[in-house]
């Protein structure tokens, strides 16, 4: 499930700036393909900056009460992202930049086990391997029974 929408990109921004953010070409018309790519960069964003706590993406059926929590987070840095990525803008205002910086900062502290996430029931650990030492073997192929005698 995504944290955020192109539609919550384009209503976040106002629709005179999500078209100048969006459009490649001159400035003027929104760019809904580019809204999606500035979108599916923060969610990655948002994503990556989790995995070292949690599986990602997180379940937002099985956690319902994060998705308004993910969605402002995810907006501050497609925000960022839109602003950055625009031909038409040289530079992000300092107080989008603020947000932004905020925004990895609180992800980060999650991730770090400094900050929580206001799930009602933890969401699931990392999928990945952590580093922890693991060990298997499967069932002897020869036992000292059979090898008696060489």
């Amino acid at each position: 499930m995504a944290y955020v929408s192109v539609a919550d990109l384009s209503a976040r921004l106002g629709a005179p700036l999500y078209a100048r953010l969006t459009d490649r070409a001159g400035g003027a018309s929104a760019d809904d393909t580019v809204g999606q790519r500035i979108v599916d960069e923060a969610e990655a964003e948002v994503d990556a900056l989790l995995a070292p706590r949690y599986r990602t993406p997180l379940d937002l059926a099985a956690h319902p009460e994060l998705a308004p929590l993910l969605r402002a987070r995810a907006l501050d840095l497609a925000e960022y992202i839109a602003w950055k990525s625009s031909p038409f803008v040289s530079d992000p205002p300092q107080r989008v930049k603020e947000v932004y910086a905020a925004a990895r900062g609180w992800l980060a502290a999650v991730a770090a086990g400094a900050a929580a996430l206001p799930a009602q029931d933890t969401p699931a650990g990392p999928a990945r391997d952590d580093g922890t030492p693991r060990a298997s073997s499967q069932p002897r192929v020869f036992t000292a029974a059979e090898l008696d005698g060489l």
